[in-house]
């Protein structure tokens, strides 16, 4: 049932051009030779030689030089000694016959000259031919990569691409059928609509069970089990390949099997094992892009629900934490009664304690300001210098009470930047130093202008932070060590330094710690 002009490995395009060049070199060579004879067995006053030209004339239509040159020469030679047999016959030479002879053989050059001209003629006009059908099928290839390329799931790129595909090859028709090992799945499509295909859900035939997830190159149409389509659509033959999308995705997107009825296309089978190996490519990255964007949407489901949780959280955290520290303070100063030496020291470590909840409560509601939310901020001018004596002066007493001794040196001029942000960022690394620096130690703080950026460094005398443990320093929830909190203050001073265009680094002191904040002069338009 197939089609003769698609099946077998030879290309389509020679088969008919050998059949021709066989028939016409069998009647040129009849044709001589039956010339020939007559010639011998005539008088040489009939010029029967002429006849010569034409199967000279025939190999014109062969598009083979090296033919029309044996035609001449057999013509010449053929000429040649039929006057020879005439002569040795009669007895003597006519010079009429001679002269009839010679315009024969000046006859046979020129219709040669002219069947190879046309030869050439019908070459270039061929490759002209082939050069304007390329041309046509490019811009169909390229008409149909620009659909592929297009936004779209891919059920619906499939039905856009199918009209497409069929005007490529000149198909009558075209099926697109999912299949999985067993049986014909979604989608379908037809083109034109209404063409017969199993059903989704019935079981593939034979020769398609039995093939299962086995390759299926380009091929025609040959299985028996396929006739039913053949016959029932009314064409002659067709090509069939399997469009695999599996390897681009997890496999759970089911193979696609192709249906060409009655392509025109002499070139249909060698254009399709071309272009297929594109439409798997395009098609598994549309299935992937697919997959991604359906990830993406789940993440963004699950970022707000952590988003709203730790929102909540932060905020039914904080109100309590506040009214307990209301009552701390109120219950210290001794409103509620007299308060003996050791219950004092007990409400002080319990605001204390209380202190740093609600500071981890603030820091959870800024983590979801910075990262989770519009981490806008509120530009102005301000002098760096007098923001850090600020934030030294509100950290001094915890650092009178453990011993420690805070330097600043240093001047810069007016910054650019969110004035309660970078406070914030300052006293997260002075409470960090604090927190590691030994009693009786010593925390500088060192300003510095370098051209357009301002820095400025912390140094602390504590243990510093192990070697293996440094690319964790700025990350979200990276506590170092037993004791350390949540790993908050420096990832949200990191943040802040980010948004205002700058950044931290670490580096290990002599001993302790050295953590260096760069920031631009003037703001930055960050991409």
């Amino acid at each position: 049932m197939s089609d003769p002009h698609i099946s077998g490995e030879t290309p389509p395009e020679e088969l008919p051009r050998r059949s021709s060049y066989g028939q016409v070199v069998a009647i040129s060579l009849a044709l001589s030779v039956l010339v020939f004879s007559v010639d011998a067995l005539t008088p040489q006053r009939l010029v029967v030689s002429i006849l010569q030209d034409v199967p000279i004339a025939l190999t014109g239509l062969t598009r083979k030089r090296r033919l029309t040159v044996a035609m001449v020469l057999f013509g010449i030679l053929s000429n040649i000694l039929a006057e020879a047999i005439n002569a040795h016959e009669e007895g003597s030479v006519s010079p009429i016959a001679i002269g009839n002879r010679f315009f024969s053989v000046i006859s046979f050059l020129l219709v040669g000259y002219l069947a190879i001209r046309i030869q050439e003629s019908s070459l270039e006009t061929g490759r002209t031919l082939s050069e304007r059908r390329r041309s046509e099928r490019d811009r169909k290839i390229r008409s149909l990569l620009e659909e592929l390329s297009r936004e779209g799931d891919s059920r619906t790129i499939l039905a856009r691409i199918a009209p497409r595909l069929r005007t490529l090859f000149g198909a009558r028709g075209l099926i697109l059928a999912g299949v999985n090992r067993t049986q014909w799945t979604d989608p379908l499509l037809t083109d034109p609509p209404g063409l017969f295909f199993w059903k989704a859900g019935d079981d593939l035939p034979g020769a398609l069970a039995l093939l299962g997830e086995a390759s299926l190159p380009p091929q025609s149409i040959s299985k028996l089990s396929l006739d039913p389509l053949l016959e029932n659509n009314r064409a002659r033959g067709g090509l069939l390949a399997r469009i695999s999308t599996k390897k681009a995705t997890t496999g759970e997107v089911p193979d696609l099997l192709l249906f060409l009825l009655d392509p025109e296309d002499p070139e249909a089978l060698a254009i399709l094992r071309e272009i297929l190996p594109v439409l798997e490519d395009l098609l598994g990255r549309l299935e992937l892009l697919r997959h991604l964007e359906e990830s993406n949407r789940q993440l963004l489901r699950k970022n707000a629900m952590i988003q709203d949780l730790v929102s909540g959280l932060s905020h039914d955290i904080r109100t309590p934490l506040l009214a307990q520290n209301m009552n701390f303070r109120l219950a210290r100063k001794g409103v509620f009664g007299p308060v003996p030496d050791p219950l004092v020291r007990i409400l002080d470590q319990a605001a204390a304690a209380n202190a740093s909840l609600l500071e981890q409560a603030n820091r959870l509601l800024l983590l979801t300001r910075y990262e989770l939310d519009d981490p806008s901020l509120e530009w102005s001018q301000f002098s760096l210098a007098d923001l850090l004596d600020e934030a030294i002066a509100e950290i001094l007493p915890l650092a009178m009470d453990k011993g420690v001794i805070l330097h600043r040196t240093g001047e810069a001029p007016v910054l650019e930047g969110d004035r309660v942000a970078l406070k914030r960022l300052f006293l997260n690394l002075l409470d960090n130093a604090l927190k590691w620096s030994p009693p009786q130690g010593e925390i500088r703080v060192f300003l510095e202008e370098r051209g357009d950026n301002v820095t400025v460094t912390v140094s602390d005398q504590g243990p510093g932070v192990p070697l293996e443990m440094v690319p964790r320093l700025f990350r979200r929830f990276g506590g170092l060590r037993p004791g350390s909190g949540f790993g908050l203050g420096l990832y949200l001073s990191n943040q802040i330094a980010a948004l205002h265009g700058g950044s931290i680094r670490y580096a290990p002191g002599a001993p302790g710690s050295l953590l260096t904040v760069d920031l631009p002069k003037k703001r930055r338009v960050l991409p």
